[in-house]
């Protein structure tokens, strides 16, 4: 899942973000965060200091801590792009959490999260109605949640997990040739190329190995890889990949362009659909509560 970040590479007046972003950029999230906390302690108000540190936690697998710096961050913002950013990333740190206890058999602790992070995702709706990830994740997020309340879809989310756990440790397995430092899906040894240096398709310093959307047309290269990411997709047939292509389809307009324009909604169509998405979230609490009446779950079921 793709994590929104406040300036990450850009150049500040702090010394210790400039040290944390450089740490960043060479995924030592480690080290960036003791830097980012330094720019924290000394400038409290700082949005990308305290931002940047929530993203690093993130980055960590310290999907609580990074959740409490997101929360406690929108509290004390105004902006509503500030705001969207906060609650983007509070909803994808208890994604994660949800994901975490499921896999651990938690299944009341995985609905709590998932519930969490369904609200998360509303409230960043809410600033901002147009952005296409935040949408896919809360679908994502309410699909998760009515599979855990599921008996059946548990069971089979369950299994797939397991599944995917051994997937990723066979891979680990096989050797550097398929490490793939980025998580799209692309083996590094595709990503980097034959030259002598790493490939950087569209010259931002970070190698494609390292970079999530390599030619910057705003679809991560996950997305463009296509059904076989150590084949990647050629739609065009021209030879570059469609994850380094900025016109993968040859049509004369950007990928870019194309994708943003097949993502807009007008602002009517936004209202009608958080209008929906509330109806729905009433009728399906009413639903909970009705079943609830009728039976309990039981305290020693194994989930």
């Amino acid at each position: 899942m793709c994590l929104s970040t406040a300036n990450i590479y850009s150049q500040t007046e702090s010394k210790y973000i400039r040290e944390g972003n450089s740490f960043y950029k060479d995924l030592q999230y480690d080290k960036a965060e003791v830097e980012y906390q330094k720019a924290v302690n000394e400038v409290p108000s700082s949005y990308d200091a305290s931002f940047n540190l929530g993203s690093s936690l993130y980055k960590q697998g310290k999907f609580d801590k990074a959740k409490e710096v997101f929360a406690n961050l929108a509290k004390s913002q105004t902006e509503t792009s500030k705001l969207a950013e906060c609650y983007y990333n509070c909803g994808n740190s208890d994604l994660e959490l949800s994901g975490a206890a499921a896999q651990q058999s938690k299944r009341d602790e995985a609905i709590k999260f998932a519930q969490q992070a369904v609200q998360d995702y509303k409230n960043s709706l809410k600033y901002d109605c147009y952005n296409h990830k935040t949408k896919y994740n809360y679908l994502y997020a309410k699909h998760l949640l009515e599979a855990l309340n599921n008996d059946k879809n548990w069971q089979d989310q369950q299994q797939q997990n397991q599944q995917q756990q051994n997937q990723n440790k066979d891979q680990n397995n096989q050797g550097n040739g398929d490490q793939d430092q980025d998580k799209d899906g692309i083996p590094d040894s595709v990503e980097k190329g034959n030259g002598a240096q790493p490939k950087d398709t569209d010259g931002d310093g970070i190698p494609d190995y390292k970079d999530q959307d390599s030619d910057n047309d705003g679809i991560s290269d996950k997305q463009e890889a296509g059904d076989n990411p150590k084949n990647p997709k050629d739609t065009d047939g021209d030879g570059i990949p469609d994850y380094q292509d900025i016109d993968s389809d040859n049509d004369g307009i950007p990928d870019s362009e194309e994708y943003r324009q097949g993502n807009q909604i007008s602002r009517d169509d936004a209202e009608l659909i958080l209008n929906a998405i509330n109806k729905a979230d009433a009728e399906t609490l009413q639903k909970v509560k009705e079943e609830n009446s009728k039976s309990k779950i039981k305290h020693d079921k194994q989930w």
